[in-house]
């Protein structure tokens, strides 16, 4: 079996997917690679402990020394756990966590990528992990050890699972490592979602479906083998994950930090984004990422700066907003950030990771589109002396390869329950996302009706083949191949998808549908600077749910034997440039909401920075917000 991995593999034309086989295999096969001297070793993964030491020039794991600890580790877990069993990691971002990420990849057990339960306020979030998967041991380090006991003693767990310092585990037990009997569509591991609309799920993720898309992001962001990824989002995110153990497969370096050190000082971001010894660099982050490096510019901080060799930068796992992308590309291009580089793309934990990212170069196209049209469910382009009426929308570019991405209209029964059905419809109409590739995930752990509801649907109707999305480059989908429903909303135009909102963050008044996003985005720009558009939530609610104090807020009489739902926004305030005078926000923000939407604004709060309730990824959970306002408690 030839590796996939290899350089004339990865960066050619050439490539065939079935190659890839397991985590075990693969690893080990790049590791005799080294030992035989057909390739050297490198220094595969680097971290900058900022938080610990500002002026950190990096700790390194070069290959040999990661396969030993990897090992190592691998077969501690071999000799305290069975096939089958469940292992978290929960410790804080470093070495220590690659380490104990890829021992549990190594071993053939299942990997639950987690966090420490020092991160404040997402002790919940642990708590429903280690009641869903029942894992029988925790992987932490020397740092996290005494927060993670403490944190089991505070749980009513009847088998609490057995806890290993990573630190404490000898190098010579590398030597007791056994290659696990694994296959290529074994799970490999679980990845919980964020929890912003539900209770955390976890994704079943095989190895085949893992090392796929690796190969497929690498693919994107890589050109040649003389390459560094850098990376800050939190390891046990999906994205972060991806990159944990794609690049270790693919004679990559991958720089990272605590994403504390990152928002404290983008610039430590951005300097890494430098090339050091002529090699092309590569990273990711959500949207407002790109906004705060940008906000936070001096020029003082960047002289010097060079990022002519930087290739590509994936923005990906929150909405793709016009305002990050335009700031961040005016401030950079001066230090030699071209156009292109700039990924926006579409993915989810369900599909291992990515969907849709555009062609390495193409400038991703910005389009304003007229939003009473979108309500309808049209995506109509306005010409540019009218874009200032229009709702800014981003494309997120083409389905990756061997991946395939439609827009459907589902298909329910007399009693409006969803069949599993679907029919593609034209670009242009705005339907449900459905997509399917080899890297979706098998299921969920655990709920097997709604794995089946989720990945195991079905395209009843397609377009004719010159306009179809389920042929890509000549190659059809494969016939046995499922469709994942994935929850958003969207439309190709131009070639592009462009993803307009969640199905469960659709505000439905009088029969228009609405996105909550977007109703978001229109109060940010009527805001002026003076609100967080990473702190709102836009949702409806009954008229007999909304208080009374709303229409003195508002001075908008409520009907309360109404069967119309009400337009309810709830708006953190920018602590550095709070709203002078709120009664003139409040009409600011009614009036443009009407202009873009048609919309009348039913109560509009004002709140204190870091109110709302939010995931361990800091998304704003819109249902949460919903039901505290009906409560009162934002009154």
């Amino acid at each position: 079996m030839a590796n996939y991995f290899d350089t004339d593999k990865v960066f050619g034309e050439e490539y065939d997917f079935s190659e890839l086989s397991t985590f075990p295999e693969m690893a080990q096969r790049r590791y005799q690679e080294i030992m035989d001297g057909a390739k050297p070793d490198y220094p595969v993964f680097r971290f900058f402990d900022y938080l610990n030491a500002p002026e950190s020039t990096g700790e390194t794991l070069n290959w040999k020394q990661f396969w030993t600890r990897a090992t190592a580790v691998s077969a501690q877990i071999q000799a305290v756990t069975e096939p089958g069993d469940r292992v978290v990691v929960m410790t804080k971002q470093g070495l220590e966590y690659v380490v104990a990420f890829w021992g549990i990849l190594l071993s053939g057990r299942i990997g639950i990528p987690a966090f420490s339960p020092t991160e404040p306020a997402h002790a919940g979030y642990l708590e429903a992990i280690l009641l869903d998967a029942q894992p029988t041991l925790i992987l932490t380090s020397v740092k996290t050890a005494g927060a993670v006991r403490d944190f089991l003693k505070s749980q009513d767990i009847k088998n609490p699972p057995r806890v290993v310092v990573v630190e404490g585990v000898e190098d010579a037990l590398s030597e007791k490592w056994v290659a696990p009997d694994v296959k290529p569509k074994d799970i490999a591991y679980l990845q919980y979602s964020s929890g912003s609309t539900r209770r955390p799920t976890a994704s079943c993720i095989t190895h085949q479906g893992a090392l796929t898309a690796a190969a497929q992001v690498l693919r994107v962001l890589v050109t040649e083998s003389r390459h560094r990824g850098v990376q800050w989002i939190p390891i046990f995110h999906a994205l972060s994950i991806i990159y944990i153990y794609g690049c270790a497969v693919a004679d990559i370096q991958l720089d990272m930090m605590e994403p504390a050190a990152m928002l404290q000082k983008p610039s430590r971001w951005i300097k890494l984004l430098q090339s050091e010894n002529g090699e092309q660099v590569f990273s990711s982050g959500p949207d407002f990422a790109y906004g705060l490096a940008a906000a936070q510019f001096t020029p003082e901080e960047y002289e010097g700066l060079d990022l002519s060799r930087l290739m590509a930068l994936g923005n990906a796992s929150e909405t793709v907003t016009r305002d990050s992308v335009l700031a961040f590309q005016k401030v950079f291009a001066p230090y030699g950030l071209r156009k292109g580089v700039m990924l926006p793309a579409y993915g989810m934990s369900e599909a291992t990771l990515g969907f849709t990212v555009p062609r390495r170069g193409d400038e991703a196209p910005l389009v304003y589109v007229d939003g009473k049209e979108l309500a309808a469910g049209r995506f109509v382009e306005l010409p540019e002396e009218e874009k200032d009426t229009g709702l800014p929308q981003i494309g997120v570019g083409y389905p990756m390869e061997d991946a395939w991405v439609t827009i459907v209209k589902a298909e329910f029964d007399e009693n409006e329950e969803f069949t599993g059905r679907g029919r593609e419809i034209e670009d242009g109409e705005i339907g449900e996302i459905w997509g399917t590739s080899i890297t979706l995930a098998d299921g969920y752990w655990g709920l097997e009706e709604e794995s089946k509801e989720v990945f195991e649907n079905e395209i009843v109707e397609f377009l004719p083949d010159d306009k179809t999305h389920a042929i890509i480059d000549g190659k059809r989908v494969p016939a046995e191949f499922k469709w994942l429903r994935t929850g958003d909303c969207g439309t190709f135009h131009k070639g592009h998808l462009f993803v307009t909102g969640r199905v469960k963050d659709l505000i439905i008044v009088d029969g228009r549908n609405h996105v909550a996003t977007d109703i978001e985005a229109t109060t940010d720009a009527a805001a002026e600077g003076t609100l967080n558009i990473k702190g709102m939530a836009a949702f409806a609610a009954s008229a007999a749910d909304v208080p009374e104090s709303a229409t003195e807020r508002t001075g908008h009489g409520i009907d309360r034997e109404s069967t119309t739902e009400q337009l309810i926004v709830l708006a953190e305030e920018n602590p550095e440039n709070p709203p002078q005078d709120k009664e003139a926000l409040l009409q600011q923000v009614r009036t443009l909401i009407a202009r873009r939407h048609g919309l009348q604004l039913t109560d509009f709060l004002v709140l204190p920075a870091n109110t709302l309730p939010r995931t361990p990824t800091g998304k704003v959970k819109r249902l949460a917000a919903g039901e505290a306002y009906t409560a009162g408690e934002y009154d």
